[in-house]
């Protein structure tokens, strides 16, 4: 089946050609499109981290180095930092874009770092008082972070199908997602992109080309990326920039898949159209009540696997919807059942809990010691040459073979990788700071019986006392807030604030 045009035969295998070739560049330069890597920044969080326990307990290595990079990304110092990046770089930036009307849109890595990454930026313009910049959130179904149920109705105050509207609107200037809204979104105002999410291939083209529409007063896009590699993003785009050919993908690894799907012990046929009614429905009207009662019975057969065959099923899961979304974009398939169990397969995906790498308990076992986010590329990326798409794959997933070793050798060659660049100035002395300055019986009477002015002179010298109590330990940090007045005028008025407005609540269980 000839998908892309004429066929020609290489040494390397068949390619399929197309008739005729529209570029990215060509589009670039006509003008129908911004070229979204002409300004693009890249930055680089540095972490180090220690063991919390006494034990040194053996993890598989991989899925212990995965928990243990999510602990950092989730981290409310390493979010918190990225916030202060994020709403200070669109303020000073972004905000005079497209006549003072460009927007913004955070990318994420998961459900529940939409719902942080929301919190700590909501966080930050609460305390510094910006009255110029709103957030919303999209996700799909619900999280539950620590017992609270959070939903993107729920944190947004109204319901999804007005998420896009809303954005659209004067209110709102930075939308947060995860997954949601990084494929076929079409808002021209969207200027700047906050990447905090690894892109690969298409999904990278994909996602960054949500910022290439034009429009009347914008003349450029901007990427701040957390996570990618300035090399790995010119991979991803090379294919598609100048010349394009693609390998051919068969149609009939679809319909194999599909049958794989229909014969595992999760699926039943006579629950599928009731589930996709249902979740056709839900576009029209809030319906998630129903959506997961006629999903859970699918749910809970999985769960009921061994690990070995959840992991098998996965992979069918994931090859169904990858290859059915894939070769819908080129070919227009007139079987209804493919297109109603793609619908069912994504919904069921979307429920499926997390695999065992997330699952790892590695926050009760290490704590954060060192932290930074530093920049590391600003400028264009050039892409030059021809590219090749590559085909859908249509094997299983790499298969997991454990690889032990104990806890306290993953930590170190984590901290090797991540925390070359640290020096003492990251370590997070503040915290301990903190949690000194709450349990010291002068600080909490003051701020308790007080009014901020008297609580300022008894923690204005307790900060004072503190740092030089601690002077051998952290010495180039300790003198710069000596010598540097502005910078300690800053850290006593953050704390001092902190401080106050924590012990003064009233379920606060500090010293008294």
């Amino acid at each position: 089946m000839e998908l892309f045009g004429h066929k020609i035969d290489t040494p390397s295998g068949t390619r399929f050609v197309p008739f005729h070739l529209y570029s990215m560049r060509q589009a670039i330069d006509e003008g129908f499109i911004l070229d979204v890597l002409a300004n693009y920044t890249t930055y680089q969080t540095y972490w180090r981290i220690e063991k919390r326990i006494a034990d040194d307990p053996a993890h598989d290595k991989s899925r212990a180095k995965a928990a243990i990079a999510r602990f950092v990304s989730l981290h409310p110092t390493n979010l918190a930092q990225k916030a202060e990046i994020i709403v200070e770089h669109f303020r000073q930036h972004t905000a005079k874009k497209i006549n003072g009307d460009a927007k913004a849109m955070v990318v994420t890595s998961s459900r529940l770092h939409a719902v942080r990454y929301k919190q700590a930026i909501d966080k930050y313009i609460h305390e510094h008082q910006y009255t110029d910049l709103s957030t919303l959130v999209a996700f799909s179904g619900k999280v539950i972070d620590d017992t609270i149920v959070y939903t993107e109705a729920g944190m947004n105050g109204f319901g999804e199908r007005e998420t896009a509207t809303r954005f659209a609107g004067d209110d709102y200037q930075v939308l947060i997602v995860a997954e949601k809204f990084q494929t076929g979104f079409d808002q021209p105002l969207l200027h700047t992109m906050y990447v905090d999410k690894v892109l690969t291939g298409l999904n990278a083209v994909q996602t960054l080309s949500r910022l290439n529409r034009t429009m009347a007063g914008k003349s450029d896009t901007f990427v701040l990326d957390f996570r990618n590699d300035t090399d790995d993003i010119e991979k991803a785009f090379a294919p598609w920039f100048e010349r394009t050919e693609a390998i051919p993908t068969d149609p009939n690894l679809l319909w194999d898949t599909h049958r794989a799907l229909l014969d595992s012990p999760v699926i039943r046929e006579d629950e599928i159209g009731p589930a996709v009614a249902e979740l056709l429905a839900g576009r029209r009207v809030d319906n998630h009540a129903k959506v997961y009662a006629t999903l859970d019975p699918g749910l809970a057969r999985f769960e009921g696997l061994a690990k070995e065959d959840q992991d098998e099923f996965r992979d069918v899961l994931g090859r169904y919807v990858s290859i059915y979304g894939f070769i819908a974009q080129i070919v227009s398939f007139t079987d209804r059942i493919l297109e109603r169990d793609y619908i069912y397969a994504r919904a069921l995906e979307a429920r499926l809990p997390r695999r065992d790498a997330e699952g790892i308990d590695i926050g009760a076992e290490v704590k954060l010691t060192h932290l930074r986010t530093e920049q590391t590329f600003e400028g264009s990326l050039e892409l030059e040459g021809e590219g090749e798409v590559k085909a859908v794959y249509s094997g299983k997933g790499p298969q997991h073979e454990p690889d032990r070793e104990n806890l306290s050798t993953i930590i170190q060659a984590l901290n090797e990788r991540f925390g070359m660049n640290l020096d003492e100035r990251d370590q997070l002395l503040f915290d301990q700071f903190e949690e000194t300055w709450a349990t010291d019986t002068d600080v909490v009477d003051q701020a308790k019986h007080n009014v901020f002015d008297n609580f300022r002179l008894v923690f204005d010298r307790r900060f004072l006392e503190t740092i030089m109590g601690r002077m051998d330990e952290n010495e180039a940090i300790y003198k710069r807030i000596i010598d540097d007045e502005e910078f300690r005028t800053a850290l006593m008025d953050m704390y001092a604030n902190r401080l106050y407005s924590r012990l003064r609540e009233p379920n606060s269980d500090s010293a008294s």
